[in-house]
């Protein structure tokens, strides 16, 4: 322990004020109390902790939320009846509800007196005090009869109140000195609210208390709950006297007020004494009611008074250093303690765990949590170390804040220093193990050759040309996480750096002259069991002293230099590896489990296979080697598994029969009809209808001009095999069939055969989805409508018209696996029996592996399986005919572990495939541009600036995009009203989006402008404008007047009326709340909604819903529906809006 416990005991009870007015500081409880609780179990500073809640008495009769709410004791070693858990405790600050408080003051009093009936004499208990109102005391308490004052001095006045303390605390003065001289002590820090503290006739009864029982009070100027909680650890900190972590002087969101002159502190006799007017507010002089002149003059006068004794000083690090009362011992010690106590140790690892878990930032900004960190971090023994900083950079990277991210890292960053423990066991090395070494020569400069007198700009350092030694330690460390390209070649560079001698002698003289602190140079005989294969742990201090990696990132590092082939420290690398062998395959550790890493352990088990069978022609690669075998095929397994997937969008060619678009050529084979008497194309020919063509059998003709139009079209009675006719196909994916189409003017849409549009027609159970009666060609594969009626007729082997004039039937078109798959499904691509992948190639590697088990995927899954009976594939209802040899492209990309990338169309950067999106969604349009591309574009628009109207469409086709598109990428531009007026005047106004009503309005005439305008920030239009300006006169006005008013009422009226005017205020809010954010329910689950900005697309949170719906009529719909709903019915994605204009039909599926 820091401090002996049986001669110095410390109690913690917090005390709060639970009216209606302290919800912020009810919920910085939830903050506060959890990180409290742990400095106590981490410290030992307090043997026992409990939290107190008061009202007042007009709550007294209330069975639940009453005038007192008491949690019990935690003990943190339980060792009394009837304590709780921490837990507990915990639960009972969320449990507290802000309720009641009548009249402005609050029973202090009764709260301070309940406090003492649980203190105890054998400790001395430290009371933080939380309230924004005064105690009922004589000059500020409504004194009429059936007051709240009158109740609380009737039940502390009681014969054995509250164990027989609460007649001391009838009388303020009373209440303090028994604090302090009691045989129960308590030193008090009263936590004031900004309203109360700038007020000293109110606040000076807790200045003097404060004062009187050796705390301190502190008016607080930020009221929000995480503000507060901060406040409220570092005053504690402070307390306990440990030093803030960094040497930054932090400014804290609190005032300390203290008594300038003390000198007559001690002589008040109690709250109504008139010398205790210098202190807190005790007497006034009476005057008559009529007398409110001097009533006021003497109000000012006291003001005055108080005010001159008060020092109102800005709370800081140093403020605290020097101003706080302190802990008699100081709190120390933690890491001593951490390195001889196991129960301890298992005890910091836990409450860090739920640091970690609940608020990471704290852990820089609180000394004990940052000393016992480091303790954690130095102790390599612990099983948990590595979990725990696992856990710390995981949470670490998901601080939403980008500066509080940046403080983290480079605080985690000095966590990491472990420069004089590498020293040390470099100088412990015995002569005869020193060499081999390596070491990094600093004479020596891997960097382009400069002509003299160029200087090297240091923002224009590309990482390919960066100096080893200039690489951070977080840089260094990032292969504990990842092993991406961007990481494995920083960390090649740093091993191909690196000089090896073999011995003493092969050393350069100018590094023989320098110490290990100077140079480091180090051993490969670290490389051992003996050493704990710290070679590999500690290498990295070459390049920047003081890093040391742990266990699973050092055995990396070997991997990688043997993936490189770096031939000196082969032996080494290998040795770290088959140590490490067993351990790759853990699932509890999720950063093995990517295919960067796999590759490279992969990689260099089968350079160390290549070599050792070089050196022994008898060896079995087969065989355990770096990896084990059963390990390697897993591996090898998902690596494969990845890459298919990200292969899914690269381009492949498939060859497949051509589809003509009214293409003229020869009409084919022909039969006469037997009801017009044309030769007709066989593919034209009705079954079972005597020997007649489907022009002589439909019925559905206008009139019988159309008719016989239609039947005469482009037919001759002299027609042959060799005549001109217009060829089409079937537009039906199932069924494609090529037809003669003897009216193509009147095709205006695309084709559908006679059979595929009757189906409409037919019984769901008598549809086929290929109905027509087709012969297959021989050579393209073409499906030829061939009635069966006349299939004596069709050559032997069948070879289709097309062919036989030798027209190019076997066309090339860009495809990839993800349109295959839509289209075959995935049994080509993927072996999954027994459905054992739920999502598959949809999520990454550690989420696959770890819900489906390494013997369950590597027993069920296979990559492009070899089929018993191959697959026919198809693309757009055609069979690809080249199917072997694309397939064998597509496995060679898998085999090689890369993916196509192509070029944003807008930056011209290179990403891959599945990194770039439509760029507006809309058929016709096929450019790909990336997510960054389309924040710029259609996110250069903000609330309260010009409008560019511009960026409201494609930068390419020049058409609206999507609705989803400019909804997910346009900054909120979707949702502002009036947009089709800005698009339509856009050649005779600028508009501008306004920041209060957001709507685009007229800014100026673009004649009056030459170039572009100026930029505007928070802009406003003249309607709005104007209403604030009227709101802001009319609420200084009214504030003028309560301020008049105020000062001719006395204490209790002005009490009575800020009441009142409390309560007035907040039923105007929420009928104001109400009338702007009206509720409407979910369609889905009937959940009550608000919408506070946006479009009308509302997408319902509660799990298990997730219904989207318009927030206009109140329909539910799905995602791919909802914008088409919302521009069809209701004129845009805005409730009274207008959409930018266009057909939803026209948006291409990319789905």
């Amino acid at each position: 322990m820091a401090t002996d416990s049986s001669a110095e005991v410390y109690d913690l009870l917090i005390l709060v004020d639970a009216t209606y007015s302290m919800f912020n500081y009810l919920e910085s409880l939830k903050t506060s109390l959890p990180k409290v609780i742990t400095i106590s179990n981490l410290t030992n500073s307090f043997a026992r902790i409990g939290l107190l809640a008061y009202r007042d008495y007009s709550e007294a009769n209330r069975n639940n939320d009453g005038l007192l709410e008491w949690s019990g004791w935690h003990d943190q070693d339980h060792q009394a009846d009837g304590t709780i858990s921490a837990d507990t405790l915990v639960a009972s600050a969320t449990r507290l509800e802000p309720i009641g408080g009548g009249d402005y003051p609050e029973a202090t009093k009764t709260g301070l007196a309940r406090a003492c009936s649980l203190m105890r004499e054998d400790a001395t208990t430290i009371v933080l005090l939380y309230t924004d109102a005064p105690p009922h005391c004589w000059m500020v308490a409504e004194k009429d009869r059936g007051s709240n004052y009158h109740a609380e001095q009737a039940a502390l006045k009681a014969t054995g109140s509250y164990l027989g303390y609460g007649p001391y605390f009838a009388d303020w003065v009373s209440a303090c000195k028994h604090l302090h001289q009691g045989p129960r002590k308590a030193h008090v820090f009263c936590f004031l609210d900004q309203s109360l503290g700038s007020h000293p006739i109110n606040s000076g009864y807790y200045t003097y208390l404060s004062t009187i029982t050796r705390g301190a009070c502190l008016s607080l100027t930020n009221a929000k709950p995480h503000s507060i909680a901060q406040v409220t650890v570092d005053v504690l900190l402070a307390w306990m006297g440990t030093e803030k972590a960094g040497t930054t002087n932090t400014v804290m969101p609190a005032k300390l007020i203290r008594y300038k002159n003390g000198d007559t502190i001690k002589k008040i006799k109690d709250e109504k004494d008139p010398n205790a007017n210098s202190y807190f507010w005790a007497h006034s002089p009476a005057a008559k009611a009529w007398q409110v002149i001097q009533q006021n003059q003497e109000s000012v006068k006291l003001k005055e008074q108080l005010q001159s004794n008060l020092a109102e000083i800005i709370v800081d690090s140093d403020v605290l250093k020097k101003h706080l009362p302190r802990k008699k011992t100081p709190v120390c010690g933690f890491a001593q303690r951490y390195a001889e106590d196991p129960h301890y140790k298992s005890m910091v690892v836990e409450q860090l765990k739920r640091i970690i878990e609940t608020d990471v930032t704290s852990m820089s900004l609180n000394p004990v949590f940052g000393v016992l960190w480091r303790a954690v971090c130095n102790d390599r023994e612990n099983p948990a170390r590595d979990g725990l900083i696992a856990a710390f950079g995981l949470h670490v990277d998901k601080i939403a804040d980008a500066e509080e991210k940046v403080q983290m890292k480079n605080w985690l960053e000095e966590s990491y220093d472990y420069a004089a423990e590498v020293l040390e066991t470099l100088e412990s090395i015995p002569q005869d193990e020193q060499y081999p070494c390596v070491f990094l020569d600093p004479t020596i400069e891997f960097q382009a050759a400069r002509k003299k007198g160029d200087k090297y700009d240091d923002d224009e350092e590309d990482e390919s040309n960066r100096s080893v030694t200039a690489f951070r330690r977080d840089e260094l460390l990032e292969i504990g996480r990842s092993c991406d390209g961007r990481i494995l070649r920083r960390l090649g560079k740093v091993l191909t750096r690196v000089t090896y001698v073999e011995s003493a002698a092969d050393l350069p003289a100018h590094i023989a002259a320098t110490t290990n602190a100077e140079v480091p140079k180090i051993p490969l005989a670290m490389a051992s069991k003996k050493y704990e294969w710290k070679f590999w742990k500690m290498l990295l201090h070459v390049v920047l002293p003081g890093t040391m990696l742990s266990a699973r990132p050092a055995t990396v590092l070997a991997a990688l230099a043997i993936r490189i082939g770096l031939r000196p420290l082969f032996e080494v690398a290998s040795a770290a590896m088959l140590f490490w062998r067993e351990r790759w395959n853990n699932l509890e550790v999720p950063e093995t489990w990517n295919s960067s890493c796999l590759g490279l352990l992969l990689d260099a088990d089968t350079e160390y296979r290549q070599q050792m069978a070089k050196a022994n022609k008898e060896y079995s690669q087969t065989e355990d080697a770096l990896l084990l075998s059963l390990d390697r095929d897993l591996f090898s397994l998902l690596v494969t598994y990845q890459h298919t997937g990200t292969n899914l969008l690269t381009t492949l060619t498939a060859e497949v029969g051509w589809t003509p678009d009214k293409a003229r050529m020869s009409v084919g084979p022909v039969v006469t009809c037997r009801g017009c008497s044309y030769p007709r194309s066989i593919t034209i020919m009705s079954e079972k209808t005597g020997g007649k063509c489907g022009l002589c059998v439909v019925k559905d003709w206008a009139n019988s001009e159309q008719r016989k139009k239609s039947i005469e079209a482009h037919v001759t009675k002299e027609d042959t095999a060799a005549s001109k006719a217009t060829w089409v196909e079937c537009s039906m994916r199932t069924c494609r069939a090529q037809y003669v189409c003897y009216n193509p003017d009147d095709l205006n849409v695309r084709p559908k055969c006679h059979y595929c549009r009757v189906q409409s027609n037919l019984r769901e159970d008598q549809r086929s989805n290929d109905p027509a009666p087709t012969l297959e060609c021989t050579k393209c594969l073409s499906k030829i409508i061939w009635p069966s009626e006349w299939r004596a007729m069709a050559p032997q082997p069948f070879c289709c018209t097309a062919c036989i004039n030798e027209k190019k039937t076997v066309v090339a078109i860009d495809t990839n696996a993800e349109e295959i798959c839509k289209e075959n499904g995935q049994t080509w691509l993927l072996r999954n029996d027994n459905a054992v992948l739920k999502e598959p190639l949809k999520r990454s590697l550690f989420h696959t592996i770890s819900t489906v088990g390494p013997e369950v995927f590597l027993a069920n899954v296979e990559i492009l399986p070899i089929l018993k009976q191959e697959a026919v594939l198809t693309i757009r209802g055609k069979r690809i005919r080249n199917q072997p040899t694309m397939i064998a492209y597509l496995r060679s990309w898998i085999e090689r572990r890369t993916a196509e990338k192509t070029l944003c169309s807008l930056c011209f950067s290179t990403f891959p495939k599945s990194r770039l999106q439509p760029a507006c969604r809309r058929r016709g349009c096929h450019q790909q541009i990336c997510t960054d591309c389309l924040n710029g574009w259609y996110g250069l628009n903000t609330a309260g600036s010009i409008i560019n109207t511009a960026a409201l469409f494609c930068p390419f086709c020049r058409r609206p995009p999507a609705a989803q598109t400019l909804a997910s990428y346009g900054m909120g531009i979707h949702a502002v009203g009036d947009l089709r007026m800005a698009v339509e005047e856009r050649g005779q106004w600028i508009h501008a989006w306004c920041y209060d009503c957001g709507k685009a309005r007229r800014y100026m005439e673009r004649e009056c402008v030459r170039g572009a305008p100026e930029a505007i920030e928070r802009w406003k239009c003249e309607e709005c404008s104007v209403s604030a300006f009227e709101r802001a006169r009319r609420a200084e006005d009214e504030a003028r007047q309560a301020l008049e008013l105020a000062n001719r009422l006395d204490a209790r009226e002005r009490f009575e009326a800020r009441e009142e005017a409390q309560r007035r205020l907040h039923v105007a809010q929420r009928r104001r709340k109400e009338l702007e954010c009206p509720v409407k329910h979910c369609p889905g689950c009937k959940t009550p909604t608000q919408k506070i900005n946006g479009c009308d697309h509302m997408t319902c949170s509660m799990p298990g819903c997730r219904t989207h719906w318009c927030w206009s009529c109140g329909k539910g719909f799905d995602s791919g529906s909802i914008y088409q709903h919302m521009s069809k019915e209701h004129g845009g994605m805005y409730t009274g809006g207008a959409g930018l204009g266009y057909e939803y039909d026209d948006e291409d599926d990319y789905d």
